[in-house]
């Protein structure tokens, strides 16, 4: 495995008539990541960006990959990142995959991330997300911030999604930003493939919600 990452993370702290106010803030340049799991009963993370309290992150990764295999997993990956009322993310991603077979399990992909009234500016090309197998849920949202207020901005393409097998139930979102937030979304090249049987299966694209 050939892994390339610079991380630069500090804490502000800065005072204004007597009460204190901490923000986290990180910088992430991150390359040629591959986490790989499987088994039973088993559950995978991937943060990146992280920052917490109403932190700031500037990420920027690539060739990142996910692989996960078995029964009753859980398998996660984030990307941006930023947690907190006040949080901002900014996230390059390119060249991204997140891989699930097996029966029941749950898979997830995040990318733009930042809560509590946050925003995000994601740029993401080349991402691909595929499950195979039995009763499993597969989930992609990628612009993110959530909470009143929320804005983010999106530009995503080539963007995929595939799943196969029986009785699984699929989802792609990208522009997302919640709770009366806005949002501005250019997508280009995004795809969705679902085959088998008693499947469900869903896009939604501008998001705001």
């Amino acid at each position: 495995m050939k892994l390339t990452m610079k991380i630069v993370s500090f804490a502000v702290v800065a005072a204004f008539a007597g009460v204190a106010a901490a923000q986290s803030q990180s910088k992430v340049s991150a390359s040629n990541i591959d986490q790989n799991q499987s088994g039973l009963l088993n559950k995978q993370e991937m943060d990146l960006g992280n920052a917490k309290a109403g932190g700031k992150t500037n990420v920027t990764v690539s060739n990142i990959k996910q692989n996960q295999s078995g029964l009753l997993n859980q398998q996660k990956m984030a990307i941006g990142n930023a947690t907190g009322a006040g949080s901002q993310s900014k996230v390059t991603a390119s060249n991204i995959q997140q891989n699930q077979s097996g029966l029941l399990n749950k898979q997830e992909m995040a990318i733009g991330n930042a809560s509590g009234g946050g925003k995000s500016n994601v740029t993401a090309s080349n991402i691909k997300q595929n499950q195979s197998g039995l009763l499993n849920q597969q989930k992609m949202e990628l612009g993110n911030a959530k909470g009143a207020g929320s804005q983010s901005k999106v530009t995503a393409t080539n963007i995929q999604q595939n799943q196969s097998g029986l009785l699984n139930k699929q989802e792609m979102r990208i522009g997302n930003a919640a709770g009366g937030g806005k949002s501005n979304v250019t997508a280009s090249n995004i795809k969705q493939n679902q085959s088998g049987l008693l499947n469900q299966q869903k896009m939604n694209v501008g998001n705001a919600e």
